[in-house]
């Protein structure tokens, strides 16, 4: 796999998410939004070798910590670890399917985004509850409950969505990644 052309798309899916955001952000509905970099991170977890795919999640994870907005902490601290946890999860998750679907497929990309965001919403959700447990983790009050999950699966729905265009034009996009395959199965 080129990783230049992961780390070009890696910067544009992460500005999408944090640059335009509200615009794609459906406010009558819980303020749901859809997740332009969890449709990147399915594409690369279905299409590219195993190790470097828990290494793009990371990459991926981390970017989303340090983004602006996203994770940030009580005094403008930025906590690295959520959004890069979650990310990891999910394209495990997704490794561990892989082999089960056909890969170049539009709605299996929408399927496995909406897969990979409700594990990356629900390790964040997890270490938000762990955060305000812990005396020395600052104690910051996170919403959780029924409602905190009913959001997640709305923007794993409304990833899902998004994931169809979005992933079409991946697919499409497939020869400049140039994924390795590993060896041809010729005999002799």
């Amino acid at each position: 796999m080129r990783l230049m052309v992961f780390i070009i798309a890696a910067i544009i899916a992460v500005a999408l998410d944090t640059g335009f955001a509200s615009v794609f952000t459906l406010r009558g509905a819980w303020f749901i939004t859809p997740s332009f970099v969890a449709c990147l991170m399915t594409f690369t977890a279905l299409l590219a070798p195993p190790s470097t795919v828990l290494w793009c999640a990371w990459f991926l994870g981390i970017l989303m910590d340090l983004s602006p907005g996203l994770g940030e902490s009580a005094g403008s601290m930025h906590v690295i670890g959520p959004h890069a946890l979650g990310y990891v999860l999910g394209a495990w998750i997704v490794l561990s399917f892989r082999t089960y679907m056909f890969r170049r497929r539009v709605l299996t990309v929408a399927l496995m985004t909406a897969v990979v965001v409700l594990a990356a919403g629900v390790t964040q959700i997890a270490i938000g509850i762990l955060r305000f447990w812990l005396p020395w983790a600052g104690g910051e009050l996170v919403p959780f409950g029924a409602g905190e999950l009913l959001h997640e699966f709305g923007n794993a729905a409304y990833s899902m969505l998004l994931a169809i265009p979005v992933g079409w034009l991946l697919l499409q996009t497939i020869p400049i990644w140039r994924f390795d395959y590993g060896t041809s199965r010729r005999s002799g």
